[in-house]
C-alpha cells in the first residue's frame, strides 16, 4: 500500500521536473506490479492539487491533468481516528520544537491510521512523524 503526497503527484504528472518525474513514474510502476499494491492519496492531496488548479493559467489542461493522475488513486478521507492521530503528531512536534506544516500533519495522520506509508520528494517534513514510514524516489 502506498499514500501519494503531493510531491510525488504532481511529480507523477509530469510537471516536477524531468528527473523527479522519471523517478516518480518509475516507482509507480513497480509498485502496480505487485498485485497486492493498493495505491492511494488522502482528500488533503487532492486540496492542494486544486490549488494548482485554481492558479493555472490554462485551468482547462490543469484540471485534465489532475483527473489523469488521480484516476489510478483511490482517496482516504480524514475520520475521528485521523483527527486524534493529527492531535498527537502536532503536540508532538510542538513539544519537541520540530513543527511541521498542518497540510503535512493532516496527511501523515491518515496514512497512519490507514497504515499506508507515505510515498513523497518531502521527506524533511514526513520523517520527523513518529511510526509514518516514508518512501522517497
Amino acid at each position: 500500500m502506498a499514500c501519494f503526497d503531493t510531491t510525488a503527484l504532481v511529480d507523477i504528472s509530469g510537471r516536477g521536473g524531468r528527473a523527479p518525474c522519471r523517478a516518480a513514474r518509475d516507482l509507480v510502476r513497480r509498485l502496480r506490479s505487485r498485485p497486492e499494491e493498493t495505491l492511494v492519496t488522502t482528500r488533503f492531496n487532492v486540496a492542494e492539487l486544486l490549488v494548482g488548479v485554481a492558479r493555472a493559467q490554462h485551468r482547462h489542461v490543469e484540471v485534465r491533468r489532475v483527473r489523469k493522475v488521480l484516476r489510478p488513486l483511490a482517496v482516504l478521507e480524514f475520520d475521528a481516528r485521523a483527527a486524534r492521530a493529527f492531535g498527537r503528531i502536532v503536540g508532538h512536534l510542538l513539544d519537541r520544537g520540530t513543527p511541521i506544516g498542518d497540510m503535512d500533519a493532516l496527511i501523515a495522520s491518515v496514512c497512519l491510521v490507514n497504515g499506508h506509508p507515505v510515498v513523497t520528494r518531502n521527506v524533511r517534513h514526513f520523517e520527523r512523524v513518529p511510526g509514518l514510514v516514508v518512501v522517497s524516489y
